[in-house]
């Protein structure tokens, strides 16, 4: 067995032969973008002086396309987390196993699969606004149908339809947002959406930590709360415009110089359709062939390894801390949701400053050297393991605005949602398996055997990462 020590040093060894390279290689592209900043071809010869769609101001508009992409992400977030508190207060009145508490906890993640797969191809074949709007609205309806559950497979059914909505909901704020963007400005308007989530996230585990001592339906009232800000959001993308991204790929020129003009101004050109990236055929199968299968894995790859732990620890953070002795776990959980969002918030705010490519290698090593801590020091006083999850939180979180900005920048147009769409698929597939077992694999095999299976699957990643990773900081959109 590999000793926590030699873990540490490899890691160190890897990060610190990456930096260089890395950096080298965003100076190379960010010097390509300068080049090219005003020097493009426009899609018609009086837009040749006109400002590139990609270099636009940054306005009120893009503040509100962000904004309303936030809403649905701080939905999806709160979602996910209000299950974990909801679970732990319904285990009574439901009567609750391990089995149901892993089915249950997994059901949105397997609906978020489902549900990603389904909508990738509508969002590049009929637009991303209708995705992107009525998605919110089947998303409120189904969280607040959850009020009514009165078994265990009731309540399975209600996550496994929240989770198609919020499959949804990925993709197409992914590919929106991302296509509104000033290029200068993508990554931390993508990066906002993983603020949200966060926000959600914690939000939920702060609404739930309040209701645990209101009663019997305490479970019902926390899980019928995510109704709330789904309804907010949906309200607010109901003036949301297509976007002219995807309108002028499909040829509709004059709708999309009409949003462009009334949106982001009238001195602002079309987006550019004559890209290097030429795609043929915009089927499915083009992703997992030459020149798009290595970006495919990467996305894949790299957004299932961030949640696996991100997921099923979070899920079920109490359970793991009481499991690991931590004599106030609910006080721990509170704490590394509180490191969480610092971390997102501090992440967004360095997304455009540091390179892709090295922060998704060397957050995968910080990750595995928490991990390896946590699995090989056995007995580690509660004071220690809350700061090593804390640590923990604060690396995952850092590294997840990731999961917003770096899949849509994997994508030419033709295939973005849907390559957005296979990339949440796969990494919900991730999630679903390690949130579904570990409350078994704990009962069963004891946490330490968990903690290191996570920890396998980060130094894999970053492995991978390392071979194929290509760099997008400072590129246009293709």
């Amino acid at each position: 067995m590999l000793s926590p020590e030699l873990i540490v040093v490899c890691a160190v060894a890897v990060v610190a032969s990456d930096v260089g390279a890395d950096y080298g290689a965003t100076a190379s592209a960010q010097s390509a973008y300068a080049i090219q900043h005003h020097w493009v071809k426009r899609n018609t010869p009086e837009e040749t002086w006109m400002t590139p769609f990609e270099d636009a101001p940054f306005t009120a508009f893009h503040r509100r396309i962000a904004v309303t992409g936030a809403g649905g992400f701080l939905s999806d977030g709160y979602s996910l987390g209000i299950i974990g508190i909801a679970l732990t207060l319904a285990k009574g009145p439901l009567g609750i196993t391990s089995w149901w508490l892993g089915a249950v906890g997994a059901a949105s993640l397997v609906g978020l699969f489902l549900g990603s797969l389904l909508t990738g191809g509508l969002a590049d074949r009929f637009g991303r606004r209708p995705v992107f709007v009525w998605g919110m609205l089947f998303f409120t309806v189904v969280a607040a149908l959850q009020f009514t559950s009165a078994s265990n497979s009731q309540l399975f059914v209600w996550r496994l339809l929240l989770g198609l909505a919020l499959g949804a909901d990925y993709v197409a704020c992914g590919a929106m947002v991302a296509e509104f963007s000033p290029s200068r400005k993508r990554g931390m308007l993508l990066s906002v959406l993983s603020v949200a989530w966060t926000v959600g996230y914690i939000s939920a585990f702060v609404v739930g930590y309040l209701l645990r001592n209101s009663g019997p339906a305490a479970w019902r009232i926390a899980l019928i709360t995510s109704a709330v800000p789904s309804l907010i959001t949906f309200l607010l993308r109901l003036r949301t415009p297509e976007s002219p991204v995807w309108l002028t790929r499909k040829g509709h020129l004059d709708k999309a110089r009409e949003i462009v003009a009334k949106y982001i101004g009238s001195e602002i050109a079309l987006p550019v359709v004559n890209t290097v990236v030429k795609i043929k055929d915009d089927t499915l199968a083009t992703l997992f062939k030459p020149p798009l299968y290595r970006n495919m894995i990467v996305g894949c790859l790299f957004f299932t390894a961030q949640v696996i732990p991100g997921f099923a620890l979070g899920t079920f953070l109490p359970l793991v801390l009481q499991t690991l002795h931590v004599d106030d776990a609910f006080t721990g959980a509170l704490i590394y949701n509180i490191v969480l969002l610092v971390a997102v918030v501090l992440g967004m705010l360095a997304c455009d400053l540091i390179p892709r490519r090295a922060l998704l290698i060397q957050s995968f090593m910080l990750i595995a050297i928490f991990l390896a801590i946590l699995t090989f020091w056995r007995g580690a006083p509660s004071l220690v393991t809350v700061v090593l999850f804390a640590g923990l939180a604060f690396v995952m979180a850092f590294a997840g605005i990731l999961q917003a900005v770096y899949p849509p920048e994997l994508f030419p147009t033709e295939l973005r949602a849907r390559g957005i769409s296979v990339v949440i698929a796969c990494s919900r597939i991730g999630a679903a398996v390690s949130t579904f077992f570990l409350p078994v694999v704990v009962e069963l095999f004891g946490i330490y055997v968990a903690l290191g299976a996570f920890m396998a699957i980060s130094i894999f990643a970053a492995i991978i990462c390392k071979m194929w990773a290509p760099e997008t900081l400072g590129r246009r959109l293709v």
